[in-house]
């Protein structure tokens, strides 16, 4: 696999952690993982290092510093708060359905 610059994968990380919901983040038992419609990306630990690995037309770059184990628990975080997010939602959607319920005559 070709290295990818730690220039070009911080830069990467922070359009990715910017705008996380763009990219279908997900974690996993190999770590975390995620695309849009253009590249695919992997973050796993390999030892006591991260590694961060992207995908675009079938080539795979990686990059593998001390910094990505940051960069995981910062992702971790975001999903766990757009899961939380998402649950909120469904919880909210289910209370007006169940108050219009309640609230129609029988």
């Amino acid at each position: 696999m070709p290295d990818l610059k730690i220039q070009e994968a911080k830069l990467l990380f922070n359009k990715i952690h910017s705008n996380p919901k763009s990219y279908d983040l997900k974690i996993n038992g190999d770590g975390i993982t995620g695309r849009d419609d253009k590249i695919s990306f992997r973050f796993y630990r390999s030892g006591e290092r991260g590694t961060f690995e992207v995908t675009i037309d079938g080539l795979t770059f990686t990059n593998t510093t001390g910094e990505w184990n940051n960069a995981m628990i910062m992702l971790e975080n975001t999903i766990r708060k757009i899961e939380k997010e998402k649950e909120n939602l469904k919880i909210e959607q289910a209370i007006d359905k169940l108050r219009k319920y309640l609230s129609e005559e029988n």
